[in-house]
């Protein structure tokens, strides 16, 4: 399956996929994201050095990955999703894997991903990448956890 560049023509694809995973999957947890950068994804991540990821199968958005600059020496990682039929097949490491390659040739000394602790995939996906956890962060019934990895 190949990772490419996010094209203006995913949008609709995109939007669906993430969610379906956020307010399906995890409805407590979306309500500490804000997803406004999911309806203009061009804009939200059109600098030097972010870029925005989707792996397609047979013509559909099977996942997403983004990366954001945070600072000079600091990316964010964010919008890590799977298509929940498709989990376990090695998408989610191959899109981050592509996402932390982009950071090392641009220069970025870190990576920063938040989760919420009910995603539990996306928290061990960090964990078997070599990030570890940075800082926790209580909202109500929510906790927020911080990873980060050296690169």
């Amino acid at each position: 399956m190949p990772i490419r560049e996010f094209q203006e023509k995913d949008a609709p694809y995109v939007k669906e996929l993430v969610n379906s995973i956020l307010f399906k999957e995890f409805p407590f947890s979306s309500k500490a994201y804000q997803i406004d950068d999911i309806d203009s994804i061009s804009k939200a991540y059109n600098g030097q050095r972010d870029i925005f990821y989707v792996m397609e199968e047979s013509g559909k958005i099977v996942g997403t990955a983004g990366i954001k600059e945070d600072t000079k020496q600091v990316a964010l990682l964010r919008r890590v999703y799977v298509n929940s039929a498709l989990r376990g097949k090695g998408i989610g490491s191959s899109l981050m894997n592509t996402a932390i390659d982009f950071c090392r040739q641009r220069g970025y000394r870190q990576v920063v991903f938040r989760s919420t602790s009910q995603m539990q995939g996306a928290i061990n996906l960090c964990l078997r990448k070599g990030f570890k956890e940075d800082e926790r962060l209580n909202l109500g019934d929510i906790q927020i956890i911080k990873f980060v990895l050296k690169i």
